[in-house]
């Protein structure tokens, strides 16, 4: 495994109820403990690696509680109700375990479940085949991310491991933390950075980061100021968020979370950014010469380059011509403990640097830019296309490239066969069919192949039906003003930029992706309103092109005397990015937007809680986390409905000026919201962000009902919201009913609202207008495929296909189960290694034997003397012919004649 240890994912419920001793097992899902710091560490202290896997490390996840007896025993008789009279002995046979171990349960929500594993560890009995105990393993909670604890999961260490373990991550601070009051929510976030994902490790001497204080601008313009008011509720005093339309000043911090790093230190594999993260530290560094920048302000300025010193934030003096990287105090998190670091900053300094050079002094490269796997081209999302406030044809003119690319996919064969080249993955069966239009492009006319693009092609429409529509453009890492990062290193007159300058109704920004003076639109995630858009002018400059090697996915852009980090929801320059176009239609909403969408400001207090340094204490900071990780995407979701209510108001002849501003407000608090609710793993507000959006909710405005059969129904919905609104598929760790879910997308398509106007609606109208493929006339593939003479091997068939259902099954429970679409990928890769090794070590001497496989897949009705096989062959068809092939593609493709193709 090149991306890391296997590990199992297990949830918490589950382990407890085996523990209870009223489960006799639990299942597990596949999760990585990726290549990171932290993980050369683990193996540095003993973690045992077998088979790529490690039992010393688990993820578990709250996201259910257990069920009490009187709970298990209602939904097993609700089952045995169902369940036809000759299956209902299995039942019966559980019903009587349970009556068995009444007196065992002891229900708990998954907010209990977590005190009571953070507080007392767990224990995990692994098991042999035969069911006796080959080791128990206890463990206890070590750390959550950010990104697992969107669904509360959390990792856990074997407690021999642990002391080690949690003095590496905590730099030695967490023995020193004391017991009240303590920054538990700091050292829960900032801790894991060392278990960051890491592509490779570089090492730069500590001593040769000159570290300098950040410095602010700030500027005046028209605001939204999102503040918090206090208000009586049902419950009692409560806070909610208020909208005032003011000139206010904005503040810029100029280089926050950015970096200058020497080009020399750069891999051959970096482009123009490298993301580094070491203990409490994490910088987006850029490309510099920042030794031919030193060595020129020397000659310059008449100073000894060879003697020049500068002097660091904690008054340490470094020798110009050691400098490889330039950062700011935003890059170390660890300025939060320095009481617990020797209660000064220069001390403090002098104890992260012993950390770090006790282990080398290697920092781990996260990532680095890369151009879009779209090659000039790079898709939108539903939330930019809904925020333009444009008119219905702008969106014919901004989806009008991607609607003559389906065209294209239906029609022009090399296109498709570059799509599906360009859009293989190492688990499904792009690269396949490619390989096989490539083999014999007649396969490209039979039934089998146009059946196949047919579900692609709607596949990839639908896909664009949630707003994946592609314009020019890419994702552009983003920096603030590098090159005054550089002045104020050497004391010059920084805020005297001369690459980028204020200039009035645009933001000055630089990149080598578009032309000089080209005008562009940028957003930025979360980006949920017209305020959020902007609009920017790219400018060149010398000292760019002489100090920096920026690559086409950089984007510098002007933080002195500008709104744009305000603008661009509170981005920093960690490895933020923008989506930047300069698509004519979007730059016009761009600048329109600059010009009449005021900034919106977060006024929001930060929060006074505080924590005790307890293991009840983690537990309940993770419960409220886990909590509040979930409302991003419900804030969006709602900041959506909020626009396309603003929308759908604002073209009436004549709109209700309140609900004009209710919506307005709505979108902009929303929008703060999203904000906080990312940062809640670092910070709390004043505001409730989980109570505040189902405050805005619930609001009369937000609810549109229509009469039906004499009843109010919600119809809340815009059409556009049956291709990005999720149907859950999972309850309670198990496969929902498929008439479960029918039904709730029956209520989804009930809720439709058709007279809602917005303009992810009118995405929709133009998609429809997309034209049919020519109908072709189909080759029959028993024309194409070359059957072999001989008797196949049937118990390797039917073996065979035991492995691929399996599999099939396992690519079901991923998909349902995986967090994200990388998640999924990542799993899906580790099984696919595995049912291929699987295959392989069945030694197939008889080819006739795969022959007879692909014969009975592609329904060319074989006569064999297994019907299952025949039957599970069809059912199969495009996982079998796609493991068959990557089994070994040669063999496969010479089942099939073969063709020259003018594409090659």
């Amino acid at each position: 495994m090149k991306n890391g240890i296997r590990i199992k994912n297990i949830s918490a419920a589950m382990l407890y109820e085996m523990n209870l001793g009223v489960r006799d097992y639990f299942t597990y899902t596949a999760a990585v403990l990726h290549n990171s710091l932290f993980s050369d560490y683990l193996k540095s202290i003993g973690m045992k690696v077998r088979n790529e896997s490690t039992r010393d490390v688990i993820c578990i996840n709250f996201d259910f509680g257990s069920r009490s007896y009187e709970e298990e025993r209602k939904r097993l008789d609700k089952l045995l109700e169902k369940t036809p009279e000759e299956d209902r002995a299995a039942v019966l046979r559980t019903i009587e375990k349970v009556e068995g171990n009444r007196d065992k349960y002891c229900a708990k929500t998954y907010e209990e479940l977590r005190t009571e594993f953070y507080e007392n560890d767990v224990d995990v009995t692994y098991k042999n085949r035969d069911g006796t105990v080959q080791e128990v393993i206890t463990y206890r909670m070590l750390y959550r991310t950010s990104a697992k604890a969107k669904l509360g999961h959390a990792v856990f260490i074997n407690v021999k491991l642990y002391k080690k373990a949690y003095d590496w991550l905590t730099m030695g601070i967490g023995k020193r933390l004391g017991k009240k009051n303590v920054k538990i929510v700091e050292i829960s976030a900032y801790a894991p950075l060392t278990t960051s994902t890491i592509i490779d490790k570089i090492h730069i001497p500590v001593e040769d980061i000159l570290i300098l204080k950040d410095q602010d601008s700030w500027f005046r313009t028209m605001t939204k100021v999102v503040r918090a008011e206090s208000y009586e509720t049902r419950k009692g005093p409560s806070k909610k968020c208020v909208v005032d339309t003011v000139e206010s000043d904005v503040k810029n911090t100029l280089w926050d979370g950015m970096g200058l790093i020497e080009a020399s230190y750069f891999p051959e594999y970096a482009n123009g950014m490298m993301l580094l993260r070491n203990h409490f530290f994490k910088m987006c560094g850029v490309r510099t010469k920042i030794q031919l920048f030193l060595r020129e302000w020397c000659e310059d300025h008449g100073i000894d380059y060879e003697t020049f010193q500068i002097q660091d934030m904690f008054g340490v003096w470094h020798r110009a011509a050691d400098i490889k990287v330039i950062t700011t105090d935003n890059a170390i998190k660890w300025k939060k403990f320095i009481e617990n670091m020797g209660g000064v900053p220069a001390s403090a300094y002098e104890y992260w640097k012993d950390r770090i050079n006790a282990d080398g002094s290697y920092w781990g490269v996260v990532k680095t830019d890369h151009p879009s796997k779209l090659g000039s081209m790079q898709q939108m999302s539903y939330q930019m296309i809904n925020t333009l406030p444009c008119a219905y044809e702008d969106i014919n003119n901004i989806a009008a490239d991607t609607m003559s690319y389906v065209v294209k996919l239906k029609e022009d064969d090399d296109a498709f066969i570059e799509f599906l080249e360009e859009k293989a993955t190492t688990v499904n069966h792009y690269e396949m069919m490619a390989a096989l239009a490539k083999w014999n492009p007649d396969i490209m006319q039979t039934y089998w192949f146009c059946n196949e693009r047919k579900k692609i092609i709607t596949s990839f429409v639908k896909h664009l039906r949630s707003g994946k529509i592609m314009v020019e453009g890419d994702n552009l890492t983003v920096f603030g003003n590098p090159y005054a990062l550089l002045l104020y290193a050497v004391g010059g007159d920084y805020m005297a930029d001369p690459t980028l300058r204020q200039e009035p109704g645009t933001i000055q920004c630089y990149t080598p992706r578009f032309a000089a003076g080209e005008y562009l639109a940028a957003f930025r995630n979360p980006h949920n309103s017209p305020n959020n858009i902007m609009y920017l002018h790219n400018v060149y400059s010398p000292e760019f092109d002489r100090y920096f090697e920026f690559s086409n996915n950089i984007l510098a852009v002007n933080c002195i005397g500008t709104d744009i980090q305000d603008r661009s929801n509170g981005c920093d320059f960690d490895s933020d990015f923008f989506f930047v176009t300069n698509q004519e239609t979007m730059v016009e909403q761009a600048s329109y937007c600059y010009q009449h969408y005021p900034t919106i400001v977060n006024a929001l207090k930060e929060s006074g809680i505080t924590y005790d340094n307890t293991r009840a204490e983690y537990a309940r900071m993770d419960n409220k986390f886990a909590k509040s990780r979930l409302g991003i995407g419900w804030s969006s979701n709602l900041a959506l409905l909020a626009t396309t209510y603003y929308w759908t108001e604002l073209s009436k002849e004549h709109p209700d000026p309140e609900k004009v501003n209710i919506y307005y407000d709505n979108f902009v608090i929303l929008s703060v919201l999203a904000q906080i609710l990312i940062d809640s793993c670092k910070r709390e507000y004043e505001i409730d962000g989980m109570e505040e959006i189902k405050r805005i909710q619930g609001m009369e405005e937000m609810a549109f009902t229509e009469e039906c059969n004499g009843k109010m129904l919600k119809k809340d919905f815009p059409e556009f919201m049956k291709y990005t609104r999720d149907i859950p598929v999972m309850k309670n760790q198990q496969p929902r009913p498929y008439e479960d879910i029918k039904n709730d997308r029956e209520l989804l398509n009930r809720r439709i609202n058709y007279n809602l106007t917005c303009p992810m609606n009118w995405l929709q109208d133009f998609l429809n207008m997309i034209p049919n493929a020519t109908r072709r006339k189909h080759i029959p593939i028993e024309d194409l495929f070359i059957k072999m003479d001989g008797k196949p091997n049937h118990r390797q068939m039917i073996k065979i296909l035991d492995i691929i259902e399996e599999y099939s099954r396992k690519v079901t429970e991923v998909q349902i189960l995986a967090v994200d679409r990388e998640a999924y990928l990542e799993i899906l890769t580790f099984e696919l290694d595995e049912v291929i090794e699987r295959l392989r070590k069945i030694k197939i001497t008889n080819l006739v034997t795969i022959n007879r496989i692909l014969e009975t897949a592609l329904s060319m009705h074989v006569k064999i003397n297994q019907l299952t096989a025949t039957d599970r062959s069809k059912k199969y068809t495009r996982t079998i012919m796609n493991l068959l092939y990557r089994m070994n593609p040669e063999k496969f493709l010479g089942n099939f004649t073969r063709k020259h193709n003018d594409f090659l």
